[in-house]
Formats: C-alpha cells, structure tokens, sequence
C-alpha cells in the first residue's frame, strides 16, 4: 500500500508538470504597425509582443524610429483593444483596434488601454509621448508605482490649447440617483485634462475651465455630496440646489 501511494503521488507530479509549464507561453509579435510618428516622411514600425493566451491581450511594445532608435516597453498587467466608444468619437491615424495613435506636428501620442474589469475598474493605461526623436512611456500609473486615479472613461485626445500639444481628457464614472422633472440627479464627477509632454501631470487650470466649458466646476475630485442635474435634453449640467 505504501508503494502504491508513492507511485501514485509521482505520477501527479509528473501530471502536474507540463500543465503548469503549459500556462507560460513565449513572447511572440501578434501585430506590426508601420506610420510615420515623428514627421520625417519616413515610415516608423510599432510592433506588439506578446506572452499571453488571448489574441488581442499583449504586454510588450516596441517602438521604432527609422533612423533614430528603438524603445521596449512593458505592462505591469497587459493592454488590449481600445475602448470601442473612445474610437466611435476619436478618429484612429491607423488601423488598429489594439492602440490609438494622434499626432500632430509636433508630437506624436500612444494610448494603450487596459480592461475593465465587471466592477468598472481598469487594469492598466499607459500614453507614450514621441517628440523630438524621443520615445517617453509619459504616463502609467502602475509602473511608477504612483497612487493614481483609476482611468475609468477616457474622453478624448485633442490639441485643446491650439498649441500643436495633445492634451489627454478623462472622466470617473457617476451614478445617477433618481429622476426629477426635465432630468436626472446624479453625483459629480468632473472632466481631468492631462497636457501631454514627457511628464504629463494633471492642469488645474486646463481641468477647471474644460469642465466650465462642457460641464460644471464644483472642486478637482469627484463627490457622491454634491448632486449634479442633467437635463433630459441634453443641455449643460449644474449644480443641484434644491
């Protein structure tokens, strides 16, 4: 009986072994990419890698400059397909779902999307700022290990300031509480605009004016205690007072 048990305990090792060898895969390109990003009418590729099972999951990104020089990133997690409604109202420079590309002349910005997951939360977002013959990962949050808002409705990329400078706009995600006569009483939650540069931090003074313009100003952080109305009818929000 001894012997038996032994013999069956090595075969569950022996089981056990390639199954689990089977859960890593090699890294592997799954997408190359051919644009011109820094302007010099010369085709530059972007080529994504990656070590995981599903398609249009990947966790490595190479980024070439003809001529210039080649950069390697690497998600914390893994990127995917760009949110389906940011590319309904954000026109794509190429034709990919797995990225999104805008440039101008004098940048040109990446935006890798993580997934989100049931409860709203997304794993990962990373924007890569090419200029001036430089590749900078700009933004992301997880590698840096910064405490970071989570990305949860990317808005838009547009040269905000008229400057030829992408600015990057987000929003968290609200909750509407109830109906009331010509709307909906639901919680604030502001638009954030990120200039995009090599750092791309937060403009107070860029965020305070977008949300003046497109929505309402009531504070830089979202608040479940002040209680927007939006109209039915699509017109600006404001605060609720009554």
């Amino acid at each position: 009986m001894k012997y038996l048990t032994l013999f069956i305990l090595l075969i569950a090792a022996l089981w056990a072994s390639p199954q689990s060898a089977a859960k890593h895969y090699s890294y592997r390109p799954i997408r190359t990419i051919t644009t011109d990003l820094n302007n010099d009418d010369r085709l530059d590729t972007i080529v994504l890698i990656s070590s995981l099972k599903r398609k249009n999951d990947f966790d490595k990104i190479s980024i070439s400059l003809s001529g210039y020089c080649k950069t390697v990133f690497k998600a914390r997690d893994f990127w995917t397909e760009v949110d389906s409604n940011f590319l309904v109202s954000n026109k794509n420079t190429v034709h990919s779902k797995l990225l999104f590309i805008k440039k101008t002349s004098k940048q040109a910005v990446i935006l890798l999307f993580g997934e989100i997951d049931g409860a709203g939360y997304r794993g990962e977002f990373s924007i890569i700022n090419i200029e001036n013959n430089h590749i900078k990962m700009a933004f992301d949050p997880f590698n840096d290990g910064n405490e970071e808002p989570d990305i949860e409705s990317p808005v838009t990329l547009t040269d905000l300031e008229r400057n030829d400078r992408l600015c990057f706009i987000y929003k968290s995600m609200g909750e509407i509480e109830r109906q009331v006569e010509g709307g909906d009483i639901g919680t604030y939650t502001p638009f954030f605009v990120y200039p995009v540069d090599d750092f791309c931090r937060l403009s107070v003074p860029l965020t305070k004016k977008y949300n003046e313009d497109h929505y309402v100003f009531a504070g830089i952080k979202p608040s479940e205690k002040i209680r927007i109305f939006y109209p039915n009818n699509g017109g600006k929000p404001r605060v609720w007072k009554k």
